[in-house]
């Protein structure tokens, strides 16, 4: 970024801004000046708070955090717990990938700071609540296959969003990307009230069954439906006046169906709309290269429970019912910082691949620390790896 934020303390007016340290999800700690904006504004408020954060002197972000005064509730420390472990497992499954842009971009975090929190690069584009007047059938094709591909893509890790509505869906007129991963739940658990009519559907409204993925494709038709139409559909099955939008009917109709197992499944639905390979395959490419970073994030977090009175082997998605969907909009409310908001997202398409004249940067997942990953989503400078024992490649 090149322009100047109005974010805390600035050094030339003799005051430094503090230093914030994090581990990157790569598993290395960083630490750089912190400036802090105002708080975002959200649909519901969750006990989670989000603000714009100004890490050194350019990078941009978002974090989300727990205030002080909630930390030893542990309902709500779990909720940041299930953000942070949904944002880190989506993103080592799609890092490099040519997916990764449909997902936020978790940066750092830190569980056992007084305020625990999650940083994410900035949101791309806006929220997709500013669409509901309507969209052309060619942004409907193109919306629709980018969450039908996500829904798939989660449902590989074994997880449901259970939280897609517009304010958790942003659109930069090029791709979609889906926020607000604390609304994820393990698929075949048990599923819990959640969500609001008609973007939850009526089992998940009701907490009957277990969780499935379809769940999300309902909603999906749902947005959908909104955006093509400019209202809300039927809270309990398909709108009244679908046949009138044909290009959504013979696309997502079967997902308005009441029951799960009435709708079509998410590979299925994804084959229809788009006739490639089932993307799901990326979870095969092979071993993970950061589970020991994931076991290390597992036995921090296991700690910090006990240390919080917290029961380790419960299912801590049962406890964050009152968890709903965030919006992130800028102190303005103009939607937050759109397009080049993380590092990286200047040169790539919605799907980490290269913009039109960008050079392709997209490391292998046996190459963490190489190439763009060397800054902040690779756990800080070089100087700061060597520190670390790692130095240059």
């Amino acid at each position: 970024m090149s322009e100047r934020t109005d974010l805390g303390p600035r050094a030339d007016a003799g005051e430094m801004p503090p230093d914030l340290s994090f581990t990157t999800p790569g598993g290395l700690r960083h630490r750089a000046p912190a400036r802090f904006g105002p708080e975002l504004r959200r649909v519901v408020r969750p006990p989670l708070l989000a603000r714009e954060l100004l890490l050194g002197d350019a990078w941009k972000g978002v974090q989300v955090r727990l205030p002080s005064a909630d930390v030893r509730d542990p309902h709500e420390y779990q909720a940041l717990e299930a953000e942070v472990g949904a944002a880190l497992t989506v993103h080592r499954a799609f890092l490099g990938s040519p997916y990764q842009g449909l997902f936020p971009v978790p940066v750092g975090y830190d569980m056992d700071a007084a305020e625990p929190f999650l940083i994410y690069a900035t949101p791309r584009g806006e929220p997709a609540t500013g669409l509901t007047h309507g969209i052309s059938t060619t942004d409907q094709r193109i919306i629709e296959r980018d969450l039908v591909l996500a829904v798939r893509l989660l449902e590989g890790l074994g997880l449901v969003h259970r939280g897609i509505v517009p304010a958790a869906v942003r659109w930069d007129g090029e791709r979609a990307q889906l926020w607000d991963l604390g609304a994820t739940a393990r698929i075949g658990a048990p599923r819990t009230p959640w969500g609001a009519a008609p973007y939850a559907s009526p089992e998940q409204r009701a907490g009957v069954g277990e969780a499935d993925a379809r769940d999300a494709l309902w909603s999906t038709a749902q947005l959908m439906y909104e955006l093509v139409a400019g209202r809300p559909g039927r809270p309990d099955g398909p709108p009244a006046d679908l046949d009138a939008y044909r290009s959504l009917a013979q696309s997502v109709g079967d997902a308005f169906a009441p029951r799960a197992e009435d709708r079509p499944t998410p590979a299925r639905l994804f084959g229809l709309l788009v006739p490639d390979p089932d993307p799901a395959t990326v979870l095969m490419a092979g071993p993970d290269p950061l589970e020991p970073y994931r076991r290390e994030f597992d036995d921090r977090l296991a700690r910090k429970r006990e240390a919080v009175g917290v029961d380790g082997h419960a299912d801590h998605m049962q406890h964050i019912e009152h968890m709903q969907h965030i919006e992130y909009l800028g102190p303005t409310g103009a939607g937050g910082q759109g397009g080049a908001g993380g590092p990286g997202a200047s040169v790539t398409d919605g799907y980490g691949g290269p913009r039109d004249g960008a050079a392709r940067d997209t490391p292998k997942p046996s190459d963490q620390e190489r190439g763009w990953l060397r800054g902040w989503l690779g756990g800080g400078t070089d100087r700061e790896r060597g520190r670390n024992g790692r130095g240059r490649r």
